[in-house]
């Protein structure tokens, strides 16, 4: 029972609707930035209701990363309940029908017609104008007579595989994009989210990620004559501290204005200076 509730049409398309307005929301409201920023923006109250709701940070909060897990889950079981009914229809002409069975079709899906030469003859007839119009046919003899059936279109069949794989892929994505892993992290109790204030090189390991972490968007602070490789990775209530594999170093940060006074060009002399290697990589 719980699987079919899970594997139901009507829960995915509920989820689905449900991820659709969080996504116009995380469309609407800029994401990841200072909070000092939504308070001016929107004033006090509601940047306290935008941030204790994640508003602010919409693609990676739990619920709707939750959201995401069940609707993939929901998927998921769509496509393996049905997938196997599908592959195995698409060689299946339906041929095992009784006589009897036609005379459930409405009126809409059904007619009769006497045919004047043998069943065999009359089949093989409409056998061929049916295979001329690229339909394929299967003919069985019966005490009775002869079933005649025929089928087009099958591989349509398989826009439904592809259409809910996609959307299994899309949401999968979106699962990996939102931090997943840094937030299963964070709920096992490995890391917490960095609230204070200091020196960043002395900032404790549970509030640092690893270089090797696989996926991350950061924030890079280097002054004009110095080196960092420690950048800040925004939360909602605080950050984390990602280490890099490797350091930038600000040789020098410049301007260069048109002749009217206009900035014209903002550039900086860096180095790159990979921690494995030791190689050396200036750029402009």
């Amino acid at each position: 029972e719980v699987i079919e509730r899970l594997s139901s049409m009507r829960l995915a398309v509920a989820i689905l609707a449900v991820i659709c307005i969080a996504s116009i929301i995380g469309t609407v409201i800029t994401q990841n930035a200072a909070e000092i920023n939504y308070i001016n923006q929107f004033g006090p109250f509601w940047a306290q209701v935008f941030i204790r709701c994640q508003l602010n940070t919409v693609y990676s909060s739990w619920w709707f990363l939750l959201l995401l897990t069940f609707l993939v889950t929901s998927t998921s079981l769509c496509i393996a309940r049905n997938t196997p009914k599908i592959l195995r229809h698409l060689h299946d002409h339906k041929e095992n029908i009784r006589a009897s069975s036609f005379a459930a079709f409405s009126p809409k899906h059904r007619a009769e017609a006497q045919f004047a030469g043998t069943a065999i003859e009359q089949s093989r007839a409409l056998g061929q104008i049916l295979l001329a119009q690229h339909w394929k046919v299967k003919l069985q003899t019966r005490a009775d007579g002869v079933m005649l059936a025929a089928k087009s279109g099958s591989l349509n069949k398989l826009g439904y595989i592809a259409t809910h794989s996609a959307i299994v892929l899309i949401c999968v994505g979106g699962l990996i994009d939102g931090d997943l892993l840094l937030k299963a992290q964070q709920w096992l109790g490995w890391k917490s989210v960095y609230t204070g204030s200091g020196y960043i090189s002395q900032i404790a390991p549970e509030h640092r990620l690893p270089p090797d972490n696989p996926s991350y968007r950061v924030n890079l602070r280097v002054s004009e004559g110095s080196a960092n490789s420690s950048a800040l990775l925004n939360q909602s209530q605080g950050v984390l501290i990602q280490d890099l594999p490797f350091s930038v170093e600000l040789k020098k940060f410049f301007v260069e204005y048109y002749s009217t006074g206009a900035p014209k060009v903002f550039a900086s002399d860096i180095v790159i200076h990979d921690k494995e290697t030791g190689k050396k990589t200036p750029a402009r």
